[in-house]
Protein backbone atom coordinates (compact mmCIF):
# COMPACT_ATOMS: atom_id res chain seq x y z
CA UNK A 1 0.00 0.00 0.00
CA UNK A 2 2.60 2.63 1.19
CA UNK A 3 4.65 1.58 -2.24
CA UNK A 4 1.76 2.42 -4.56
CA UNK A 5 0.75 5.82 -2.26
CA UNK A 6 4.73 7.12 -2.90
CA UNK A 7 4.28 6.16 -6.32
CA UNK A 8 1.25 7.94 -7.08
CA UNK A 9 2.03 10.86 -5.21
CA UNK A 10 5.54 11.06 -7.14
CA UNK A 11 4.26 10.82 -10.72
CA UNK A 12 1.86 13.76 -9.85
CA UNK A 13 4.84 15.53 -8.51
CA UNK A 14 7.08 14.65 -11.98
CA UNK A 15 3.91 16.98 -13.48
CA UNK A 16 3.64 19.24 -10.49
CA UNK A 17 4.82 23.21 -11.34
CA UNK A 18 6.92 26.06 -8.97
CA UNK A 19 5.62 29.22 -8.63
CA UNK A 20 7.95 31.95 -7.05
CA UNK A 21 6.06 32.32 -3.94
CA UNK A 22 6.71 28.50 -3.55
CA UNK A 23 10.16 28.56 -3.66
CA UNK A 24 10.38 31.86 -2.10
CA UNK A 25 8.86 30.29 1.07
CA UNK A 26 11.00 27.30 0.61
CA UNK A 27 14.27 29.61 0.75
CA UNK A 28 12.58 31.38 4.14
CA UNK A 29 12.65 27.96 5.91
CA UNK A 30 16.00 27.58 4.85
CA UNK A 31 17.43 30.89 6.12
CA UNK A 32 15.24 30.12 9.27
CA UNK A 33 17.48 26.48 10.11
CA UNK A 34 20.73 28.84 9.21
CA UNK A 35 22.49 26.02 7.55
CA UNK A 36 25.87 25.64 6.26
CA UNK A 37 27.14 25.77 2.64
CA UNK A 38 26.93 22.53 0.54
CA UNK A 39 29.82 21.47 -1.73
CA UNK A 40 29.23 24.60 -4.05
CA UNK A 41 30.28 26.33 -1.40
CA UNK A 42 27.19 29.05 -1.80
CA UNK A 43 26.20 30.40 1.75
CA UNK A 44 22.72 31.32 2.75
CA UNK A 45 23.57 34.67 2.56
CA UNK A 46 25.39 34.55 -0.90
CA UNK A 47 22.17 32.66 -2.16
CA UNK A 48 19.85 35.42 -0.55
CA UNK A 49 22.00 38.28 -2.68
CA UNK A 50 20.91 36.78 -5.59
CA UNK A 51 17.60 35.43 -4.35
CA UNK A 52 15.33 36.11 -7.56
CA UNK A 53 17.65 35.06 -10.09
CA UNK A 54 18.85 32.51 -8.18
CA UNK A 55 14.86 31.56 -7.37
CA UNK A 56 13.77 31.94 -11.11
CA UNK A 57 16.34 29.40 -12.04
CA UNK A 58 15.29 26.78 -9.69
CA UNK A 59 11.86 27.36 -10.86
CA UNK A 60 12.94 27.26 -14.65
CA UNK A 61 15.19 23.72 -13.77
CA UNK A 62 12.03 22.79 -12.01
CA UNK A 63 9.22 23.39 -14.49
CA UNK A 64 11.02 22.05 -17.56
CA UNK A 65 12.53 18.71 -16.09
CA UNK A 66 16.20 19.71 -16.16
CA UNK A 67 16.57 20.31 -12.28
CA UNK A 68 19.52 17.80 -10.92
CA UNK A 69 20.75 17.96 -7.22
CA UNK A 70 24.35 18.74 -6.63
CA UNK A 71 26.46 16.12 -4.97
CA UNK A 72 26.25 16.39 -1.23
CA UNK A 73 28.86 17.54 1.12
CA UNK A 74 30.02 14.65 3.60
CA UNK A 75 31.26 15.79 6.83
CA UNK A 76 32.01 13.70 10.15
CA UNK A 77 30.47 15.24 13.49
CA UNK A 78 31.53 13.64 17.02
CA UNK A 79 27.91 12.28 18.61
CA UNK A 80 27.91 12.59 22.33
CA UNK A 81 30.07 9.66 22.79
CA UNK A 82 32.45 10.42 21.15
CA UNK A 83 32.43 8.20 17.88
CA UNK A 84 32.22 9.66 14.35
CA UNK A 85 29.01 10.66 12.53
CA UNK A 86 28.37 10.80 8.97
CA UNK A 87 26.31 13.63 7.48
CA UNK A 88 25.87 14.79 4.27
CA UNK A 89 24.88 18.51 3.33
CA UNK A 90 22.79 19.51 0.69
CA UNK A 91 23.74 23.20 -1.35
CA UNK A 92 21.28 25.59 -0.21
CA UNK A 93 19.64 25.75 -3.75
CA UNK A 94 18.84 22.07 -3.16
CA UNK A 95 17.42 22.37 0.18
CA UNK A 96 15.17 25.30 -1.24
CA UNK A 97 13.74 22.71 -3.85
CA UNK A 98 13.83 19.72 -0.84
CA UNK A 99 11.75 22.47 1.05
CA UNK A 100 9.61 23.50 -1.66
CA UNK A 101 8.64 19.68 -2.20
CA UNK A 102 7.83 18.97 1.49
CA UNK A 103 5.70 21.78 1.82
CA UNK A 104 3.68 20.08 -1.27
CA UNK A 105 3.53 16.86 -0.28
CA UNK A 106 3.33 17.25 3.45
CA UNK A 107 -0.22 17.70 3.52
CA UNK A 108 -0.43 14.45 1.26
CA UNK A 109 1.25 12.44 3.89
CA UNK A 110 0.02 13.82 7.18
CA UNK A 111 -3.04 12.22 6.94
CA UNK A 112 -1.39 9.12 6.23
CA UNK A 113 0.35 9.17 9.79
CA UNK A 114 -0.95 7.33 12.69
CA UNK A 115 -2.37 9.86 15.67
CA UNK A 116 0.00 8.40 17.69
CA UNK A 117 2.81 8.79 15.66
CA UNK A 118 4.87 12.32 16.91
CA UNK A 119 8.48 11.85 15.18
CA UNK A 120 9.38 14.20 12.15
CA UNK A 121 6.27 15.91 11.84
CA UNK A 122 5.64 19.55 11.55
CA UNK A 123 3.59 20.90 14.79
CA UNK A 124 4.65 17.91 16.86
CA UNK A 125 7.62 17.99 19.93
CA UNK A 126 8.68 15.73 22.40
CA UNK A 127 6.63 17.69 24.83
CA UNK A 128 3.43 16.96 23.14
CA UNK A 129 4.76 13.28 23.06
CA UNK A 130 5.29 12.82 26.52
CA UNK A 131 1.91 14.95 27.52
CA UNK A 132 0.00 11.78 25.30
CA UNK A 133 2.12 9.44 27.68
CA UNK A 134 1.39 10.81 30.59
CA UNK A 135 -2.92 11.06 29.70
CA UNK A 136 -3.02 7.36 28.64
CA UNK A 137 -0.42 6.38 32.06
CA UNK A 138 -3.63 8.32 33.92
CA UNK A 139 -5.98 6.23 31.70
CA UNK A 140 -4.11 3.16 33.86
CA UNK A 141 -1.76 1.99 30.74
CA UNK A 142 1.18 0.59 31.94
CA UNK A 143 3.37 0.14 28.43
CA UNK A 144 5.28 2.40 26.35
CA UNK A 145 6.60 1.11 23.04
CA UNK A 146 9.28 3.36 21.03
CA UNK A 147 10.21 1.90 18.08
CA UNK A 148 12.94 3.06 16.03
CA UNK A 149 15.38 1.60 13.50
CA UNK A 150 19.12 1.59 15.23
CA UNK A 151 21.80 4.14 13.49
CA UNK A 152 19.15 4.54 10.21
CA UNK A 153 20.81 8.19 9.68
CA UNK A 154 23.89 6.58 10.13
CA UNK A 155 24.85 4.74 7.15
CA UNK A 156 26.74 6.74 4.34
CA UNK A 157 24.57 8.95 2.10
Amino acid sequence: MWLFLIMTRFENMKTATFEHAALLAAFEDVKDNHGCAGVDGVTIGQFEKRLAVNLAGLRSELNDGTYFPLPLMKIQVAKKNGEPRGLCIPTVRDRVVQTAVLHRINSLFEKEFEECSFAYRQGRSVRQAVMRIKEFHEQGYRWVVDADIDAFFDHPC
